[in-house]
């Protein structure tokens, strides 16, 4: 889904948005508003509760005027092609007595008089079609003049009574003389597309006297409708009584009918679903338990709309990832500004993170199209404060982040032990960095060009900038290598201030000769003659260029690339000095000009039962493997923990290892430091690291496995595991285990781990401290069986023992 929303939608005036429906190219729009404003025209139409607009154009349809008189709450496709069902609090449409529940023509918003609705003595919350029926569900005691407490069905072409649904719905969740009091009943519901399961919210303790508390869940297959033997206690607790006389705000069933995810309110309770998105799978069963729960720490989700890629949540929350939280980030918050995208399978925020600050009251209706999702609120922006979209926006799937596929090891397959010593060609590049700039293939089969974007850098010191220039054309001179792709002189980071002067530093093996080649071009026509930019540059503290002056050098718009030999002292320090306004570079590229041995990353098959020989395969860069904490490959993206407790991350085809980058998916550029819209507050949408970067000293292997990040930690009896996205690299806010057993001594105790951990078959595999490879049976969350010795020195004269082994898919 893209980030960016679509501008074929127009802006609503005022009030809110409850409901959106497509019907064929026209989307249909109900709400509190009354009068909406076309996009780029201006054109103001009174549009009271109802409106229709072009999908492609984004246009207000005119013609559609049903003069409702009062707030719609729900909207359906209709029972035949162009026509809408319509329900709500109104009591008048077109002037006529149709009331509560409604077909309309989407043409011109006419009443479609075959359908004559029932009488309901109350607000018509949600409808849903299946099959011949509507289902419906309210704030009412009677539907035509039978007792239906929240709960009724009628006939999809008549709109009759019908009596299939007879499901009484009482009781107050919380009310009970005092705090909050609301209306019992049915708020919202939703059916799979097969039309044989149901699920209904709403403020009730009880269905047809059962305890059923907020939530049931019906059976539609048989000669009336049932409820199922689906019960949880989740929703028992009261939560923020004085608030709120019920807390679940709404729910959607997946495409495939497998799951649904209710999504709340009620303040942030420990042990409770409040203030939370959580699935919950269409078994059965009593005391059943959520598949996940999403926290926001603190604030309400109101709706929720789910598709095959991820489960999207809207409200006015600030973060989610946010267990811990207490209306403020904790461990493992992300911020997530009114908006978010859950993973389907563990509810870990995705990468999408459009926004939308100011919050107000919040997403309030989030409808998924095919081809992409709107999203209805209170407020005017998406972003912050980046598009305006007047309470309703429209996300196009086109132009979107593609999901990762999640491909893993799995045996046989190749293990790769990192802090192997391996040879080094001469020519091996180290280090390339697109300075200012995005990531840039390489254009020899070397390593990419690394992005340097972010106003913090692995490599680079706080306080310049970046600024790019593509409005002139430039040329070469000879010393710009083949190599280097012309793109890195679209973009330059600056250094506006001599406090601290801007410096990159890169590991280097000490001893290792390399040759540093530091690219420039004056673009800029501030710095179109000789002597208006002059900065010196140093290596390792010694002088290495006095007054270096690009267009002295070799002339405006000329591309040039000054090369230094270094022999390393462990890091390549490259600073550069103010002379005249301000130091700038394109590009940095470091390459080893002296072959031998280094530290890197070796290989060995394995199928289970034989070890291969150990192969060379590369990564003598500089990185000091000898200090990595467990690593993991997803979709050749290799995820690593150091003992700096950092995480990292770089891509490895199983050949060539691209260029590494911090990897802190809680620090958002476009959102750290951005103060919450909260009047009086200092608190800002920042983000914090969940709590296994602080972990990572004692861990000692990880690996990935649908959905879950395992690992094990020094002296611990345990096999670890949280929760992970690899679209956005977000690790899980909660953590769980599962526990060994025996002391150190025992096959099944996990306090002696030594780098090696996969999960194959059924099995999980770990290498201990003595070099052995342990199996033992694992379903995902617990072990059984004794654990076997399968591999090891005295065994296969093969040691396991890594400071992070991982294995490619």
């Amino acid at each position: 889904m893209s980030a960016v929303p679509s501008t074929a939608t127009p802006n609503i005036n005022d009030g809110t948005v409850n409901a959106i429906v497509k019907v064929g190219n026209k989307v249909i729009v109900g709400g509190t508003f009354t009068g909406v404003t076309d996009r780029g025209t201006g054109t103001v139409h009174s549009k009271p509760y109802l409106f229709a607009f072009d999908a492609t154009t984004g246009l207000v349809d005119p013609a559609f005027a049903p003069n409702i008189n009062d707030e719609v709450l729900s909207l359906q496709p209709g029972n035949a092609p162009g026509t809408v069902f319509v329900g709500g609090r109104f009591t008048g449409v077109q002037a006529g007595g149709w009331s509560r529940l409604v077909l309309l023509n989407t043409t011109d918003g006419a009443v479609v008089s075959s359908f004559k609705a029932t009488t309901f003595n109350g607000a018509v919350n949600s409808v849903k079609q299946f099959g011949d029926r509507i289902l419906v569900g309210g704030f009412f005691t009677t539907a035509g003049g039978v007792t239906r407490n929240g709960l009724a069905s009628v006939n999809a072409t008549t709109g009759v009574f019908d009596p299939f649904v007879n499901i009484a719905l009482t009781g107050h969740h919380n009310y009970a003389g005092s705090g909050a009091s609301s209306s019992v009943g049915a708020t919202e519901l939703d059916i799979t597309s097969d039309g044989t399961k149901a699920v209904v919210l709403g403020n009730f303790k009880q269905a047809n006297g059962g305890d059923y508390d907020q939530v049931v869940t019906l059976d539609l297959t048989g000669a009336s409708a049932a409820i199922r033997p689906w019960h949880t206690n989740r929703f028992d607790d009261a939560c923020l009584s004085s608030r709120f006389d019920k807390w679940v705000r709404d729910v959607d069933i997946s495409p495939d009918g497998s799951y649904f995810v209710v999504v709340s309110s009620g303040a942030p309770y420990a042990g409770t679903l409040c203030d939370s998105a959580s699935r919950w799978d269409f078994v059965t069963g009593t005391n059943l338990q959520p598949s996940w729960i999403a926290y926001t720490g603190g604030d309400t989700l109101l709706s929720v709309a789910i598709t095959g890629n991820a489960v999207y949540v809207g409200g006015h929350q600030r973060w989610m990832n946010n267990s811990d939280g207490k209306d403020a980030a904790q461990q493992g918050a992300v911020a997530r500004p009114g908006l978010a995208a859950l993973e389907p399978g563990n509810g870990i925020p995705m990468a999408w993170n459009p926004g939308r600050n100011p919050r107000g009251i919040g997403a309030s209706a989030l409808y998924a199209t095919e081809d992409g999702l709107y999203v209805g609120s209170d407020t005017d922006y998406i972003g912050n404060y980046e598009y305006m979209r007047g309470k309703l926006a429209y996300f196009p799937l086109a132009g979107g982040q593609v999901k990762p596929a999640g491909v893993v090891g799995d045996l046989p397959t190749e293990v790769f032990f990192p802090n192997s010593t391996v040879t080094v060609p001469a020519n091996d590049v180290l280090y390339r960095v697109n300075a200012g700039g995005p990531e840039l293939a390489a254009n020899d089969g070397e390593m990419a060009w690394l992005a340097d974007t972010a106003s913090t850098s692995l490599y680079r010191n706080s306080g310049s900038t970046a600024n790019t220039i593509v409005s002139n054309t430039f040329t070469t001179d000879a010393s710009v290598a083949a190599s280097t792709p012309l793109g890195v002189f679209d973009d330059r980071r600056f250094d506006p201030s001599a406090a601290p002067e801007m410096m990159w530093n890169f590991p280097v093996t000490a001893g290792t000769q390399v040759e540093v080649r530091l690219s420039f071009v004056a673009r800029d026509w501030n710095y179109s003659s000789a002597g208006q930019r002059v900065f010196d540059i140093k290596i390792d503290g010694v002088l290495r260029a006095d007054n270096y002056d690009t267009v002295a050098q070799v002339g405006y718009k000329v591309a040039h690339t000054l090369k230094f030999p270094v022999t390393s002292d462990g890091t390549i320090n490259i600073e550069f000095l103010h002379g005249l306004l301000n130091p700038a570079v394109d590009a940095i590229e470091i390459v080893r000009t002296s072959g031998g041995t280094g530290l890197g990353v070796a290989k060995r098959s394995y199928d289970g039962t034989t070890a291969g020989a150990l192969a060379e395969v590369g990564g003598a860069d500089g990185t000091v493997w000898a200090n990595l904490r467990g690593a993991f490959l997803v979709d050749n993206t290799l995820y690593y923990g150091m003992s700096d407790s950092n995480f990292y991350k770089r891509t490895f085809d199983g050949v060539n290892f691209g260029p590494a980058s911090l990897h802190n998916p809680h620090s958002d550029p476009r959102w750290d430091g951005v103060l919450v819209d909260e009047t009086g507050t200092t608190k800002t949408y920042d983000g914090k690291k969940t709590a296994i970067y602080t972990e990572l000293p004692n861990v000692r292997s990880m690996f990935y496995s649908n959905g879950r990040i395992y690992y094990t930690m020094n002296g611990q009896n345990a096999l670890f595991w949280r929760y992970f996205s690899p679209d956005s690299g977000v690790f899980g806010s909660v953590r769980y285990q599962a526990n060994g057993s025996g002391t150190s001594t025992a096959l099944e105790n996990l306090s002696v781990p030594s780098g090696a951990l996969f999960v194959s078959g059924g099995n999980v595999y770990w290498s201990r401290t003595d070099g052995r490879l342990i199996r033992r049976a694992f379903d995902g969350a617990n072990f059984t069986g004794v654990a076997t010795a399968i591999s090891g020195p005295a065994i296969d004269s093969v040691s396991w023992v890594s400071p992070g082994a991982f294995i490619r898919g």
